[in-house]
């Protein structure tokens, strides 16, 4: 998958589009296909090292909508929306229960 991420914070500059590996949805869990996410000005706060407890390599983008790839047979295929979950934007929430939107 691509995803924009930084490694080191200071400029904006430091914000690459790379190749990652796919997440694997573990159970209870979906993968979703993100189409849009939006920056929030506390994801370019991160990015420019205006938070201290900041950790990288860190994906910004804390919403996002998509569509269920992997998951129940009921889900996939769902429009999904959602917000950064726990682990300070290293996981994803879906909303409560995928619901379509």
């Amino acid at each position: 998958m691509q995803a924009l991420q930084f490694s080191t914070t200071g400029s904006l500059d430091a914000l690459q589009l790379n190749d990652l590996p796919k997440p694997v949805p573990g159970a209870g869990e979906v993968l979703v296909e993100v189409r849009a996410a939006g920056l929030n000005p506390s994801d370019l706060k991160n990015v420019l090292g205006r938070f201290p407890y900041t950790t990288t390599p860190r994906i910004p983008g804390r919403d996002f909508s998509g569509v269920v790839v992997e998951g129940p047979p009921e889900l996939q295929g769902k429009a999904v929306w959602g917000g950064a979950g726990t682990g300070q934007g290293k996981g994803r929430q879906c909303c409560t229960g995928c619901a379509p939107c």
